[in-house]
This record gives C-alpha cells, structure tokens and sequence, in this order.
C-alpha cells in the first residue's frame, strides 16, 4: 500500500475547484501532484437546484482562508447580500415568515429571548420574535450594509450571506488554485484495482489520469462513489423532482432568498443581479412535468470508502431550503485537509464518515420540520408530510420545544438554536408552556425591555443604505 502522491478530482463545478483550491494551498510543497477532471453538462456538483446558490454567513470563513476579495467575487458572479431566508404559504396557504442571520431579540440576565416571548405571549401581547432582529427588520425593508465589528453596536448583532453564480464562483476558485493540472477532456469511466479501488480515470480522449487519492465531486450521479452506500430519506423528503431555471429582472434584488410552498412541493429563489436563478421542486406523487430532472434525497452510508472521498452532492443530496449544501461542501473540504492520510486506507476515513454523516443528518432533520410542522390542510402532499412519523432525533427535539420551549442539540449541528427556534415558531409552533425562569421577570419590565429593543432595531435599520446602494458602492451594476 504506497502512500499517497498523487490526488484525482473528478467534477469542475464549484466542489470541485473549491476542493482544487482547498487541496493545492494544504498540499503545497508536499510533493503531491494534483489533477481535475472535467464531467461536462450543467455543475450540479452541489445539487441541480439551479444556476445560483445561496450561502450562509459561515462561508466567509472559505472566502477568508483562500484570499477570495468579496467584493470582487460578489461583482464577478452577480452576487448579492443575504440577510436570512423567507418562507411563503408554509405554516399554512397565506403564511410568511422570515428566518435571519443573527440574533433574535436579547435575554434579561439569565433570561433567555424566547422564555421572554412566551411569557408575553401568555398575557395575550401578539408579539412576533422575528421584529426584534435587525437583520430581518432591514430585509423586510430592503437594506443593507454589512456588520459592524463592535460587540456593542446593535449593527454586530446580525450576520449576512451571499448569493452568487456557481459557474463565476468556480472560475474564481479555479483562478486562484496553483499547480492543478486540468483536463478538459470529459470523464467516461474508472479503472479499477482487484480490491475495488480506483487506480485511473479514463477520459473520452483515450488517456488515462492515475492517482493514488480520488474526490468525487460528480454530483448526485456520484460516478465514483455509487457503491459507497445509500441511505434514502425518501420517506421524509418526498420532493422527487426539481425544475431549474433562470429569468431576467430589472431592479434592486432582495436581500434574501426566497422558498414559496405550493400544492405539491416548493419553489426557490437566489436573487442575482439581472434576474433570480430558479429551482421549482415537487413530488412526482402529486404533481407530473416532463421537463423536470429526477432527485433522490439522501446520503452517501460511507462518504470516503476505499481511496474515494464523496464531497458536495456525491456525498449527500438536500433540497435547498437554506445554503447548507454549499456550507457541507466546505466543511467536507476542511475535513478531508484536517484528516489527509498518508494512506488512503488509513483510520482517518472512519473519523471523517463519523462526522459527514452527523452533520447531513442534522441537516435533514432541519429540513423535515418544516414540512412535518406544516399548516397547508387539505392538500395531500402537505397533509402526508403532516402526519409521517420523523426521524426520532428530530421527534424528541420537537417534543421537549413544544413542552417548554426548550432546544436539544446534537454535535455536528449546521443550524443552531436559535435557528431552530426561529422556524418552529414561523411555522406556527409555540410551547405549551413557557419556562419557569421568565416569572422572575415582571411583565412590566419585559414590555420595557422589547420596546427599547424595537425602537433600536428600527431607528439602525432606517440609518442603513439601500441594499441596491451598497451593492453599487462595490461596483455591482444594478
């Protein structure tokens, strides 16, 4: 068993060249060569969810670690800012509600946020949580400027996310990447060893591209990693088809993303500069289109297995509710360089299939409860997703929320509490009782402290520019 020296790719969409770039600034002066091979057709290296994708605030971090100017790639991919995620016609036919980057309102000493609400709640004030974030106040009115990095300025209390181009995000990954040997030739199949291990990739050209080490950063077709495993979430996701698209648009786009339910699934919106991409998801139970390409939602059982490592949507396919697929694609980019063997069969591989899938399967409980919480009666895909029974890790965080608003967490959460909390009470669930802890607050006291916070909130929001403004002041032609 030789030690590894040299490194495949196979896909140059954005998984691809993000780990290209990953992988030649962790490897350089190793000795370890470094090749991509090209697939062709449309990047669905993170899912076919269409030609844009959404981050979440956490991606800063990649652009941080690998020089990537933000303002320059926002100007390169048609990129605008995001300040969280709205939802439409999910908590019931009519409902909207929005979840934020950052903090939801501000605790009383020991006192959380929430306890505070469902104590007002409780006295009949209609209070809405998400009017004391600033960042959802500012999308609502459609602001923005980025934070301030002063912890006592109500202007540090959000975050912020991009959406942008995949193929322009790809290229810049690929500008930026030294010493990877590309080929344009496209892929048509592996060769492999006697043990099942990948020894070369055969390109369309006749040549062959040998490694030692192998990403698959094919997509859902996971070209190379198909016999690592399937763990099917079908019973939980039943969206089984996806429609991509783009259109133009004159005008300010949106700080946000948008995802509207329909009768029989959803449809999301990226808003880039020109015109929003487009993904319309349903199930094919429900609803038929020709047109549309089919999706099985799940995760690969062994994301690295052998001398092949699945990364992006090779490894796990989510529907795109929020911009976690790019997010795992990054944490499994940063995992595979924390963990690099020396050899592919190393024990490294245990601990990294550990970790991915936690972290997909956290990920799909997020996902679930937005449709096991659903409000759309009398629609038969709603109403099935309703009443399926779901995963018992997300059951027992539904159970302690609705009895006194309390959150469990797991290791290896993308979202976090308050993000939890946020979309259970958008979708309309609220405890049963609130917690103990908010009678040592007077009612008085609270209805002071949340009025304060609103005219905070409100008077920075108004004192922020026009999200078109900013994205003009980087150079964005809008």
């Amino acid at each position: 068993m030789g030690s590894i020296r040299r490194v495949v790719i196979l896909g140059g969409g954005v998984a691809g060249w993000m780990s290209a770039l990953a992988l030649s600034r962790a490897l350089e002066g190793s000795g370890i060569a470094l090749d991509l091979v090209e697939i062709g057709g449309p990047d669905h290296s993170i899912g076919p969810f269409g030609p844009g994708e959404a981050t979440l605030p956490a991606f800063h971090l990649f652009l941080g670690d690998y020089g990537i100017d933000e303002d320059a790639l926002l100007r390169a991919a048609r990129g605008t800012f995001a300040l969280g995620a709205a939802f439409s016609g999910w908590g019931g036919q009519q409902s909207a509600w929005f979840l934020p980057f950052g903090d939801i309102g501000a605790a009383m000493g020991p006192v959380g946020f929430p306890p505070l609400v469902a104590k007002l709640r409780a006295a009949g004030h209609p209070v809405r949580p998400t009017d004391f974030s600033l960042a959802a106040v500012a999308a609502a009115a459609g602001r923005f400027t980025r934070p301030s990095d002063d912890p006592r300025s109500v202007l540090s209390s959000y975050g912020y996310g991009l959406h942008l181009d995949k193929a322009a995000l790809a290229a810049v990954c690929r500008g930026l990447a030294q010493g990877v040997t590309g080929h344009p030739s496209p892929f048509v199949r592996a060769i492999r060893a006697g043990n099942g291990h990948v020894t070369a990739l055969e390109l369309e050209s006749g040549a062959q591209v040998a490694g030692d080490l192998f990403l698959d950063c094919s997509g859902p077709a996971a070209l190379l990693s198909q016999d690592h495993g399937f763990d099917s979430w079908s019973a939980w996701l039943a969206c089984d088809r996806v429609i991509e698209g783009a259109s133009a648009q004159d005008g300010v786009p949106p700080p946000y993303t948008h995802a509207a339910a329909h009768p029989a699934g959803w449809r999301r919106s990226v808003p880039l500069l020109g015109g929003p991409s487009e993904a319309t998801l349903f199930a094919s139970a429900h609803h038929t289109d020709s047109a549309a390409t089919a999706i099985h939602q799940g995760r690969r059982v062994r994301a690295w297995q052998g001398n092949v490592v699945a990364i992006g949507a090779a490894a796990a396919l989510i529907e795109p509710l929020y911009g976690h697929n790019l997010q795992l694609a990054h944490r499994a980019i940063q995992r595979l360089v924390a963990l690099f063997p020396n050899h592919a069969e190393g024990p490294e591989a245990a601990e990294y299939n550990r970790i991915a899938g936690e972290e997909a399967d956290r990920v799909r409980d997020f996902v679930i409860a937005h449709y096991k919480t659903n409000g759309r009666i009398g629609e038969p895909f709603w109403d099935a997703a309703r009443a399926m029974a779901v995963p018992d890790t997300l059951q027992y965080k539904l159970d302690l929320y609705a009895s006194r608003g309390r959150m469990p967490m797991y290791d290896e959460e993308l979202f976090d509490r308050g993000e939890w909390i946020a979309a259970l009470d958008g979708q309309g669930v609220h405890p049963r009782r609130y917690d103990a802890l908010a009678d040592t607050v007077p009612e008085p006291a609270i209805i002071q402290h949340v009025t304060r916070l609103r005219e905070l909130i409100v008077d920075a929001a108004k004192a922020m520019p026009n999200h078109g403004v900013t994205l003009a002041q980087i150079g964005g032609a809008v």
